[in-house]
C-alpha cells in the first residue's frame, strides 16, 4: 500500500493522514474492549508513538486498518492486564454502539429512534461480550473473517460459529419483538 510505505520512509503528511483516516474507528473498538476512556486514549497515543519511532523496521501491509486495530486490541489487553482493570461490561459496550447509531440516525424521527434503540439495545445486550465483539468487527469495522480470526485470536470456525450464534440469538430475539431481521442488520451496517 502506498500510503503506509511513504509513511515508512518518513513522511509526516502520510503519518497524519493514517491517524486522521483511522482515529475514529480506533476509539470505537478501543471502547468495545474496555471503558476506560484514558486507557484507550493513551493506548491510541502509544501505538503511534511507537509507529512512528519503529517506521523503518515495520514490515508492509495490505489493510492499515486491520494492522492498526490488532495492534490497538494487543496494546490494550497488555495495559489491561499491567493495571489490573477490568475489560468493559457488556452493558457498557451495548451503550457506546447504541451510542454510535444514535448518532448517525438522528436525522430520523426521534420517538421511532427511541423505540427501535431501545429494542436493539435489549437484544444486543442478551449477547455475549465476545458475540458483541464479534459483531461489531463484522458489520460495523467491516473487517473479514480472517481478520477476524486473527484479531480475536481464534481459529476460522470458532469466529463463523460465535458469529453465527450471535446473529441467530439476535434473530429469535428480534422476531420475539415482532421486527424483521433484515431492519436490525440495517443498523449494524
Amino acid at each position: 500500500m502506498l500510503l503506509w510505505n511513504t509513511f515508512r520512509e518518513g513522511n509526516r503528511d502520510a503519518f497524519a493522514r493514517i491517524y486522521n483516516i483511522h482515529i475514529d474507528g480506533l476509539l470505537s473498538y478501543g471502547y468495545r474492549i474496555t471503558s476506560n476512556r484514558q486507557l484507550i486514549k493513551d493506548s491510541i497515543q502509544d501505538l503511534f508513538l511507537h509507529l512512528w519511532l519503529h517506521r523503518e523496521n515495520l514490515s508492509g501491509t495490505d489493510s492499515i486498518k486491520y494492522y492498526l486495530f490488532r495492534s490497538l486490541r494487543n496494546r490494550i489487553i497488555k495495559n489491561i492486564e499491567r493495571q489490573d482493570i477490568q475489560p468493559q461490561t457488556a452493558e457498557n459496550i451495548l451503550e457506546n454502539i447504541i451510542g454510535d447509531f444514535s448518532f448517525e440516525h438522528e436525522l430520523m424521527v426521534e420517538e421511532t429512534l427511541a423505540d427501535q434503540t431501545s429494542r436493539l439495545r435489549k437484544a444486543i445486550g442478551k449477547l455475549s461480550k465476545r458475540q458483541q465483539e464479534v459483531i461489531q468487527l463484522r458489520y460495523q469495522d467491516d473487517f473479514s473473517l480472517e481478520e477476524i480470526e486473527n484479531l480475536m485470536q481464534m481459529n476460522n470456525q470458532s469466529v463463523r460459529n460465535l458469529l453465527h450464534r450471535a446473529i441467530s440469538q439476535l434473530r429469535i430475539t428480534i422476531e420475539m419483538a415482532g421486527w424483521s431481521f433484515p431492519f436490525v442488520l440495517s443498523f449494524l451496517y
